[in-house]
């Protein structure tokens, strides 16, 4: 039997415990911080676009789904639009013209992070060029951190859109436990028809994870264009989100034009205030340039 002295000190040794990358060649990268799981980078060739999946609680349950039955293109926390000059890179199985975005290689890797370069194709065309760094922050007592930077580069002239619909930007596909969950945003707001499509900071979604409740938020840069963003978010037989820039207006990019979008998701388990999630929020902004 461990000595309460013992505990604290695995504890902290625990708390001290810094990220670190370990490799499946050719598939996946799954970041830790000491023994937890904190999440994976899918990237495998033979899916339509690079995501993360799982994406962990701090106890160790994932929050996320990868291609579920009733929607196979949502995959687990993933970078995806439904119209990229009338191009489908959202859905996968539905009747449209779909593109994939395709991993070239890493530009850059650490124990921390790593660096995609990815295109985004259809039909012989190049799209878009993404620069993508998905990084594992310091990770806090009690909370997960996913850092994600994406610079979209369009080689021609190039509409970046729903086509009608609004699916767009970063989002995720939460754990079944957690459907049929709860909504609250930086306004304040907690009723999801009002919070679907509202301008905000952050949003937040929870719902019920390993015998209790977990929460996930979307954190959105001040820098980020249309900041703040609107967040896609239902809660109707399952449970969705996402920061979605383009809901209500496409962009329009020149030849050469970019477009820089920050994110940090976060995630916990039990349930955290308004004013917590403000501050979380407020820390991230203030560290970043």
């Amino acid at each position: 039997m461990l000595s309460r002295r013992s505990y604290l000190l695995m504890a902290a040794a625990a708390a001290r415990a810094r990220p670190a990358a370990r490799d499946n060649e050719g598939s996946e990268v799954r970041f830790l911080s000491g023994s937890r799981p904190l999440f994976t980078y899918r990237y495998s060739a033979d899916r339509p676009k690079p995501y993360v999946h799982p994406l962990y609680a701090p106890d160790g349950a994932p929050v996320t789904r990868d291609g579920p039955r009733d929607h196979v293109h949502h995959r687990g926390l993933m970078l995806a639009w439904s119209d990229v000059d009338g191009f489908d890179l959202w859905g996968e199985t539905n009747p449209a013209p779909h593109g994939r975005m395709v991993q070239v290689k890493f530009e850059k890797r650490s124990k921390t992070s790593l660096t995609s370069l990815i295109h985004w194709n259809a039909e012989g065309r190049l799209l878009i060029v993404e620069t993508r760094t998905i990084t594992a922050p310091e990770q806090p007592s009690g909370i997960t951190l996913l850092d994600w930077d994406s610079t979209l580069k369009a080689p021609n002239s190039i509409r970046l859109g729903t086509g009608g619909h609004v699916y767009d930007g970063l989002g995720l596909r939460v754990a079944e436990s957690m459907d049929l969950g709860e909504v609250l945003n930086s306004n304040g707001t907690t009723a999801i028809k009002q919070a679907n499509g509202e301008p905000a900071a952050w949003c937040a979604y929870s719902g019920k994870l390993s015998g209790g409740t977990a929460g996930i938020a979307i954190f959105d840069h001040p820098a980020n264009p249309r900041h703040p963003t609107p967040f896609f978010v239902m809660n109707d037989k399952f449970g969705y989100m996402s920061a979605a820039p383009t809901f209500r207006e496409d962009f329009h990019l020149a030849k050469g034009g970019e477009l820089r979008f920050r994110w940090r998701v976060a995630v916990w388990n039990g349930t955290k205030r308004r004013e917590e999630i403000g501050r979380m929020y407020k820390t991230w902004e203030g560290g970043r340039a």
